[in-house]
This record gives C-alpha cells, structure tokens and sequence, in this order.
C-alpha cells in the first residue's frame, strides 16, 4: 500500500472510531509505531479532525468545533503571513476574517 493510500485508511478509521491514536492505528491497520506517530502528525497537519495536545496525546475533532478551528487556523495563518513580511494592513486582515466567517461583511452607512 502507498503512503497516500495509508493515509486515507489511517484517517477514515479515526473517523469511524472518533478516536486518534498510535495504539488504534498499530492494531487495525498492523502498522508499527514509527509509521502510525507520523501518519497523526500528517493528520494534524492537514485535517482539522485530529489536534494534538500539549501532554502529546491526540485528540479527534468533528464537526462543528473541527469547522470554527480551521476558520481560526486559516485567519491565523494570514496574520502570521502579514507579521513575517512586515505587512500588516487592518483592512485586508478584517477582510480575511469576514471571508473565514470570523467577521460580519461590513455594511455601508
């Protein structure tokens, strides 16, 4: 099995478990623990189903708390962008929050 292929496995199976583990990973897809550690990397990464957390366990994340994560991700990553090139303009960064639901579209008055 390809690595992209293992992956789409390793991530619906955290999704029918509702559960993100190295231990779930290593008995039902018969991995070991230097492949299952890095696919939840690969999870937290680009999914918004699976966080880790500070004490290093995994933590799964559905639905409606999943979607206000990746809109907070997604903004945040903008204003990181903005800071790093010393570009931070109010008006394109209350535009992107209004594009990632964070804002309210501004009404003319």
């Amino acid at each position: 099995m390809n690595a992209e292929a293992l992956f789409q496995k390793a991530l619906a199976l955290v999704h029918q478990h509702r559960a993100a583990s190295a231990a779930l990973l290593q008995r039902h897809l018969g991995v070991e623990p230097s492949t299952a550690e890095p696919l939840l990397e690969r999870m937290v990464r680009e999914t918004t189903a699976v966080r880790r957390m500070p004490n290093g366990l995994y933590l799964y994340i559905h639905g409606a708390i999943s979607e206000e994560l990746a809109s907070l991700h997604g903004f945040a990553q903008i204003v990181l962008d903005a800071i790093a090139a010393d570009r931070v303009d109010a008006a394109q960064l209350r535009d992107a929050a209004v594009r990632f639901g964070l804002a309210k579209v501004p009404t003319g008055g």
